[in-house]
């Protein structure tokens, strides 16, 4: 009888187990418990390193690069690769403030939206949005090859302001991202060779 007792005892145990795995697993492979791992990485990233295909759109005209990125939300570069003829422009971001170098010249640049919004502000927007920003939608979207997380994010300072962003939804690498105000998506971005740079823990940083 002691024995037979037993048997449900440590069935329920092996169900409840078995529920409660699932259960974890369900939560991280979830599009909200991605996003959660999103908001994780970006947040303890040092830098990021990019190549970006970007679109902006100025209304009446619309203007497409071909550029290297790097940098943070505090600060970093656009080099433009492509079109041909403004190869070698270079447009910095440093808190808050924006500049475009180009032959040994540096000129402020226009802004692409009446907040003032640049492509080379865009980066650190959409850094701030991937990182603190309130999210709006998410999902778990197939392509014909993969998976990509999908997340809408509004900015943390300017609720006029959304990224729609396509990550890996392993590595969170940006894949595609379009920024609107206002409902307008004004910058597109295509995102290729994306790279996160963690950063160090406190008191390792020159170790080996």
């Amino acid at each position: 009888m002691h024995l037979n007792r037993c048997v449900p005892k440590m069935t329920l145990f092996l169900v409840l187990s078995l529920m409660l795995t699932a259960c974890g697993g369900s939560a991280v492979s979830s599009p909200e418990g991605r996003v959660r791992g999103m908001r994780s990485r970006y947040q303890n990233m040092e830098r990021l390193t990019a190549k970006a295909d970007i679109t902006a759109d100025y209304g009446d005209r619309v203007y497409s690069y071909t550029v290297s990125v790097e940098g943070n939300v505090s600060g970093g570069s656009l080099t433009v690769e492509a079109p041909e003829n403004i190869a070698g422009t270079v447009l910095q971001w440093s808190d808050g403030t924006t500049s475009l170098s180009y032959e040994d010249v540096t000129l402020e640049t226009g802004p692409l939206t009446e907040s003032g919004l640049s492509p080379a502000d865009a980066v650190p927007v959409v850094l701030s949005a991937c990182r603190a920003g309130s999210l709006l939608e998410c999902s778990l979207e197939e392509t014909e090859d993969s998976q990509q997380l999908y997340a809408k994010l509004e900015h943390p300072d300017d609720a006029a302001i959304t990224a729609s962003c396509w990550f890996d939804p392993d590595t969170f690498a940006l894949q595609r991202c379009e920024l609107a105000q206002n409902g307008k998506t004004v910058i597109t971005f295509a995102f290729s060779n994306f790279t996160i740079v963690p950063a160090q823990p406190e008191g390792t940083q020159g170790k080996d």
